[in-house]
């Protein structure tokens, strides 16, 4: 009698701790979804209106409120079973179409309901406003649409005619290559040359000299043109072949030909003039008729360096920690060469210039000519103990704070 008692009581005891296992259990492996609405709308009526719009989440549309909600409990706001991004991909499995090279930042964090009504929407695809209006609450419409020249898919909020909102292999979420995608708008079999220039338009880069979103000037021309694109005087770059044919040449010696005082900076240890390359560097990072940025650059400028160092970007992108200037990198590094290791403008000091950290290693750990790291016989810099790329550690260190910097120099 008394073992019997004794195991009744263990069972009671054990009680709760097996149902929260069969609930995690149940939870894990999958479980039923009942239609529970008419039950939840017995407090939560309003919800009711959610099923009378255009576009209705399948869940809602069922009924199965408990699909997204924990009934119970839950470590995330309004009981949802998981964060955002995570629970959408339950149903919407990223592999099956959010795998492109480039991430809508969005999706990449997660963050559906950023674009996307979790319940029900006046619009399809459960967007939160009409089309591209979507896209403006990030992307400033104000900047695109003030001025004087609007492509016209922009001005009608049409960007997914251009942009994939989820992911692309193209650069920018272009929904194609940039060569083929204007001209599924603009071919025209009968006028194949643009008239800006003798420059055959079958083929071609377009957003190279066209801005595709707007511009103040005529045909959408980008802000910023070479002298010689803008005098449409195409022959002092691309010469002719005799027969009145423009024929482009392929040699760095073109653009210094005007260009030859930077040739002062190419002539450094480090440079990004590749030497016996018998081809036109220059325009791997500069667009020799229009630009949109300054000096000519071919894009943003983090994305004409990672163009080149996919590395570095894809570092860039796992890392959680990352330093607040990574999209300017010319701010650390210099452009055409550099004396110094890795570009770096100021060597072992270009963390210390006055305009960013210029009290490092006067109040901190020392660093300097006369510290050595015992590891490597090298003078400490900053980028000794942090990265400035990016890290997995808090204020970009290499290794974990408390202990495991540390000891890497200073063993126990």
């Amino acid at each position: 009698m008394v073992m019997k008692k004794d195991m009744r009581a263990l069972l009671l005891l054990l009680f709760p701790l097996i149902a929260v296992v069969v609930v995690l259990y149940t939870h894990a492996h999958g479980r039923e979804v009942m239609d529970t609405s008419s039950l939840c709308m017995e407090c939560h009526s309003e919800t009711k209106a959610l099923t009378e719009r255009e576009s209705v989440h399948l869940p809602v549309k069922e009924g199965k409120c408990t699909a997204c909600h924990n009934p119970h409990v839950s470590r995330h706001s309004g009981l949802l079973e998981d964060r955002d991004g995570r629970l959408c991909s339950r149903c919407h499995e990223p592999d099956k179409g959010f795998t492109g090279e480039t991430v809508h930042e969005p999706v990449a964090e997660g963050k559906c309901l950023v674009c996307h009504d979790a319940h029900s929407s006046d619009y399809k695809g459960l967007l939160m406003d009409r089309g591209g209006r979507s896209c403006f609450k990030c992307h400033k419409e104000e900047e695109i649409l003030a001025k004087e020249n609007v492509h016209p898919e922009v001005k009608r909020h049409n960007c997914t005619v251009c942009h994939d909102p989820h992911s692309s292999g193209s650069v920018g979420l272009l929904v194609k290559d940039r060569t083929s995608l204007c001209s599924d708008c603009h071919y025209n079999p009968s006028n194949l040359s643009a008239r800006a220039c003798a420059y055959e338009a079958e083929g071609s880069d377009c957003v190279g000299c066209h801005s595709p979103h707007s511009s103040d000037r005529p045909a959408l021309l980008k802000a910023s043109l070479h002298k010689p694109f803008e005098e449409k005087n195409c022959a002092v770059c691309h010469g002719e072949d005799g027969t009145g044919k423009i024929v482009s040449r392929t040699d760095t010696d073109l653009c210094t030909e005007c260009h030859n005082s930077v040739m002062a900076s190419f002539n450094r240890i480090n440079s990004h003039l590749i030497p016996g390359k018998d081809n036109l560097v220059c325009t791997n990072c500069h667009n020799p008729h229009a630009s949109d940025v300054k000096h000519l650059m071919k894009d943003r400028e983090e994305r004409v360096c990672y163009s080149c160092h996919m590395d570095t970007k894809y570092y860039v992108a796992n890392s959680n920690y990352t330093h607040p200037k990574l999209n300017r990198c010319t701010t650390c590094h210099t452009s055409h060469g550099s004396d110094n290791q890795f570009f770096l403008a100021a060597g072992g000091n270009t963390c210390s210039t006055a305009e960013c950290h210029p009290t490092q290693g006067t109040f901190t750990h020392p660093i300097g000519e006369k510290i050595i790291d015992p590891r490597s016989r090298l003078p400490m810099t900053c980028s000794t103990c942090h990265n400035p790329m990016g890290s997995p550690e808090e204020f970009i260190l290499r290794l974990e704070k408390d202990r495991e910097l540390c000891i890497q120099c200073h063993q126990v």
